[in-house]
């Protein structure tokens, strides 16, 4: 799951890396036909977008989310766990095997936003849409994005992949309608953190920890609260990856799945003829 402003394309690296036997499948964020309601960002709400995507997997599923994609995954989690022990392992729910976070959004508090402001930002955000402009600024705000938050400062992707995504107006409808419904998002997790404790499930947090200073410091503490919420180890930390860990070590983020994959295949040995 690519986090806020990101496209399925950037994660080549690590898909052509799983090996054979593993079934992807990557949730495009550019999904939304409109700016949704507020209400829609709800964790629940979210949780039944991923859920329809997921729908008649054939396969138990291991989530990974990056940045604001975390949230998602984390959604889904929660929203899928029973009382009886794991998640989503009823119905037509594919069973969850467990999630790897990369880098994955987290504040420890959020204030709200006065309904004045929101309305606000969305009519904005409607004229921004309506001029076109963003077709304009989508393909340089990645260029800004890229060098601003990896260490490499090179994208993965090619120049006619990135014109061909970021000036789409489904890419600039729906980074303006995650960035709106972002802080609702954290919030609603937030609130199941304190209300259901960690999900019944394994999780491992992956973190660009590059950089010095406090805010290097000040983010792998909030990583670290986040692991502790989530019942997790201690994160990895990548003293070589900025935010975009995708771009930076997607080796690290290969390594993270293969090792969960192993983890699942001593705890409950397959099946003649089955593979993940």
């Amino acid at each position: 799951m690519p986090g806020l402003g990101s496209a399925p394309e950037e994660w080549a690296a690590v898909l052509d890396a799983l090996p054979p036997g593993v079934a992807t499948l990557t949730i495009d964020p550019a999904d939304s036909p409109r700016l949704r309601d507020p209400a829609a960002w709800s964790p629940d709400a979210v949780a039944s977008r991923l859920a329809m995507r997921v729908a008649g997997s054939p396969r138990p599923l291991l989530l990974v989310g990056h940045s604001s994609g975390g949230l998602h995954v984390q959604a889904y989690l929660y929203s899928r766990t029973l009382p009886g022990g794991g998640a989503g392992d009823s119905g037509t729910v594919s069973p969850v095997v467990g999630a790897v976070l990369v880098d994955a959004s987290h504040q420890v508090a959020v204030r709200p936003v006065p309904a004045v402001l929101t309305g606000t930002a969305r009519a904005i955000a409607e004229v921004v849409l309506a001029t076109g402009v963003m077709a304009l600024l989508g393909p340089w705000l990645r260029v800004v994005a890229v060098w601003a938050t990896s260490v490499r400062r090179r994208d993965r992707m090619t120049s006619d992949m990135i014109r061909a995504v970021y000036s789409s107006q489904a890419w600039a409808r729906t980074t303006l309608d995650a960035w709106l419904g972002h802080g609702r998002l954290q919030a609603g997790v937030l609130d199941w953190h304190r209300e259901r404790g960690a999900p019944r499930v394994a999780v491992r947090l992956i973190v660009g920890a590059a950089g010095t200073g406090r805010g290097r410091a000040g983010w792998i503490a909030t990583q670290r609260d986040l692991a502790r919420r989530l019942g997790a180890p201690d994160p990895t930390l990548l003293d070589d990856a900025g935010h975009l860990v995708t771009i930076d070590r997607p080796d690290a983020v290969v390594t993270a799945i293969q090792e969960f994959l192993h983890l699942v295949d001593a705890e409950q040995p397959p099946r003649p003829g089955s593979s993940h």
